[in-house]
């Protein structure tokens, strides 16, 4: 199964990914961190400053973690990569070609998805040294989230909410799971 955490940046992903390592149904999955931190390392720039350079990276990288795992979660997904695609192209930081590709690329893999939880902004921006803190660059992300979701109709197939502190967030994922593995929720 192939699960991921999706929304802006800043909302709890990788803390709700943290939080799900300990959970024994989740022992044998492969945990997908970091991507955008990842393509940081090798000196790309990244969030309001991301390039096609960047974008390109990125989506690779989520193509490599969907096809080398069977049982996986990540902590951001090809939707990610596509929302925060179309706000640079709207700031002219990415060129239509770049995408292009990055949106024909998502069309392919965003299916192999089992379960997705996206999560809503909640708690104030905290400095890492990484992530913007750019407020309205969050908000701006956060909109174009819900729009893509509404525009590509992505709430009608695997595509969960989550909200709440980290110990609701990891109840809701769980019980998606466990309804799943039931027969009742999502799609596998």
């Amino acid at each position: 199964m192939k699960i991921g955490l999706t929304g802006t940046h800043s909302v709890g992903k990788t803390t709700l990914l943290n939080a799900l390592r300990s959970e024994s149904c989740f022992k044998d999955f492969a945990i997908c961190d970091e991507v955008t931190r990842q393509v940081r390392a090798l000196g790309l720039e990244i969030n309001e400053l991301g390039s096609d350079n960047t974008q390109r990276v990125i989506m690779l990288k989520h193509i490599e973690n969907i096809m080398l795992h069977d049982n996986m979660i990540t902590d951001r997904t090809a939707l990610d990569c596509f929302v925060y695609s179309r706000y640079l192209l709207s700031k002219q930081k990415i060129t239509v070609d770049t995408f292009a590709i990055i949106h024909k690329l998502f069309l392919k893999i965003w299916n192999m998805y089992d379960l997705v939880f996206f999560i809503e902004p909640e708690f104030d921006l905290v400095p890492d040294g990484v992530r913007s803190v750019d407020e309205n660059f969050r908000d701006d992300i956060h909109k174009e989230f819900v729009n893509t979701i509404a525009e590509l109709k992505l709430y009608k197939d695997n595509l969960h909410y989550l909200k709440g502190s980290v110990v609701s967030r990891v109840q809701q994922v769980m019980t998606v799971y466990e309804g799943v593995q039931h027969g009742g929720y999502g799609k596998v």
